[in-house]
């Protein structure tokens, strides 16, 4: 097993159950160390006479006499009010650096555990750092009743505390962030940890992020997930070059103006594709799709991308693609994320997930809910390709997808077919349309595409990353991302990215990066479908 984390911090309200829960798992963890936050750092720090005038003098001192026996008493308004102390007077992450120092300095071979931590802050601080933030919530009453029994207060002083917190710490935030959250109220303590151990530690393929977190995949023996071993004994560069060939010999076979239609969202990578495939000589048709459920800013882009390198462009609306069997998949979708979170829910969504990878294809007629949302709305896209290929005369549309085709293959069979083109024609009387995946024919690495994209001159937008999960560019994945990562314990884009590593195109760390990052929504996957039209 291998821990890919330095620790554990547990967040939440007072009376959520942290300190509990997180000497439990010192206790099923092992080579663990539990520490609380004020023991730690808060109470030493009160010892002092004056403070250091800078933050990393404070850490020092703290470094220097946190081991030292302190008869002072605190309350926890005491604690809390010097906590905010130095909060102000130094960052508002001053505890997490300085337990952070300290775990280095001392007990760097332990695995740690926090609790008693407070700040929205500290909290972003130690996830930046390799700690597994925990997230603990509970209803507002019960937490009441709780801080009450505990404390020895009146339900009108509890009810005051939780709020002062809230106010000092935006507690709230934390779960936003957090790797995975829990409702004490209804989730017990041996499920908690369960999860914890699933997603703490795991194995992990040595080639790209799927690990054992996801119940679809195993390591096998060479330390490989399924698919990184699939790939590493049947990929062949000569078929590549056999299907550029075929690629190459379908310019000038449109029957009309334009021989390609190539896919764009205005992204990196669909930019610097246009590029290469206008550089080839084709005459493409620069087009995007509308589900209903882009951001704007997609179509926007994407013409101007077009606009810069020449390229007609047209946005096409792909809901007149959705059959009867789609809907209700989207619909039985939108019912599953509408439903309360609780052990059960958790327990369908790894189900759910599990059987919608049985359930890849374009052709399927079941109308299951799909927690990977890119699997249903794959089933209308690629429907779409064909229908507008024909529409527009053109044998091949080119998307910027860094990864191979047919990835509704039967992921148990011996032999896998890594092939960069995936031929259409599902009418004999209509003619085949070949859906060709641009940068892993050419075996692109992201620095290629960086390349390119500097010779256009594109810059990556305010607030986006270069290597993103879909949620930046589908409001559809964004407002079911923070749910499905709470019920399956691993942020449900992880696969793709994955494939991503798999190829060679990015890094792992560039694909951890992305991952990290929350896209949170204020619309639920509900509201979004039925905005876009498509329930």
């Amino acid at each position: 097993m291998k821990r890919i984390y330095r620790g554990i911090v547990v967040y939440g309200a007072p009376g959520t159950g942290k300190t509990t829960l997180a000497k439990s798992i010192v206790y099923n963890f092992s080579n663990a160390k539990y520490v609380e936050a004020s023991s730690l750092v808060v109470y030493p720090a009160s010892t002092l006479q004056k403070l250091p005038v800078k933050e990393n003098g404070f850490i020092q001192v703290i470094w220097k006499i946190y081991k030292k026996p302190i008869n002072k008493y605190f309350s926890r308004e005491n604690a809390r009010d010097f906590f905010t102390y130095l909060k102000n007077k130094y960052s508002s992450s001053v505890i997490a650096k300085t337990i952070i120092y300290l775990h280095k300095r001392d007990f760097s071979k332990k695995f740690l555990i926090v609790a008693g931590i407070r700040g929205y802050r500290n909290s972003l601080y130690f996830k930046k750092n390799g700690y597994f933030v925990l997230y603990l919530k509970a209803p507002n009453k019960q937490i009441t009743k709780r801080l009450a029994k505990r404390e020895n207060f009146s339900r009108k002083f509890a009810e005051k505390e939780r709020e002062i917190e809230e106010r000092l710490f935006s507690t709230n935030k934390v779960e936003k962030i957090a790797h995975l959250s829990f409702n004490t109220a209804v989730t017990t303590e041996r499920e908690i940890i369960s999860q914890l151990k699933a997603l703490v530690e795991i194995q992990e393929c040595k080639q790209c992020i799927n690990s054992s977190a996801n119940l679809s995949y195993s390591i096998g023996k060479l330390g490989l997930c399924e698919v990184c071993e699939k790939y590493k004994f049947y990929f062949s560069k000569k078929s590549l070059e056999q299907e550029l060939k075929l690629f190459l010999s379908l310019k000038k076979s449109g029957k009309g103006k334009y021989d390609a239609m190539v896919g764009i969202s205005g992204g990196k990578d669909s930019t610097a594709m246009l590029y290469e495939v206008k550089k080839m000589g084709f005459t493409p048709l620069a087009f995007s799709l509308d589900s209903g459920y882009y951001p704007r800013h997609i179509s926007k882009r994407a013409r101007q991308v077009a606009k810069q390198l020449g390229v007609d462009y047209e946005k096409i609306d792909a809901r007149k693609y959705i059959r009867p069997a789609d809907r209700a998949s989207f619909q039985n979708t939108a019912d599953l994320y509408n439903e309360r979170e609780s052990p059960e829910l958790k327990e369908k969504f790894r189900k759910w997930y599990t059987e919608g990878r049985r359930h890849y294809s374009i052709k399927c007629e079941h109308r299951i809910p799909f927690i990977r949302t890119c699997q249903l709305c794959r089933r209308v896209i690629i429907r779409s390709y064909y229908g507008e290929a024909l529409r527009h005369g053109v044998r091949v549309v080119v998307l910027g997808i860094n990864e191979w085709a047919g990835l509704s293959q039967n992921s148990e069979s011996k032999k896998f077919v890594f092939s960069a083109i995936r031929k259409l024609q599902p009418f004999k009387n209509k003619p085949a349309v070949h859906v060709v995946h641009l940068p892993f024919l050419l075996q692109r690495k992201i620095g290629d595409t960086k390349k390119i994209l500097k010779k256009l001159g594109w810059k990556i937008p305010r607030g986006e990353d270069l290597v993103e999960s879909n949620s930046n560019s589908c409001l559809f994945a964004r407002a079911a991302e923070s749910k499905a990562r709470r019920m399956l314990g691993f942020h449900p884009d992880a696969t793709r990215l994955a494939r991503e590593v798999t190829v060679g195109f990015i890094t792992k760390n560039q694909a951890r990066k992305a991952l990290e990052k929350t896209h949170n929504y204020k619309y639920s996957v509900k509201e979004v479908l039925k905005k876009a039209k498509v329930i």
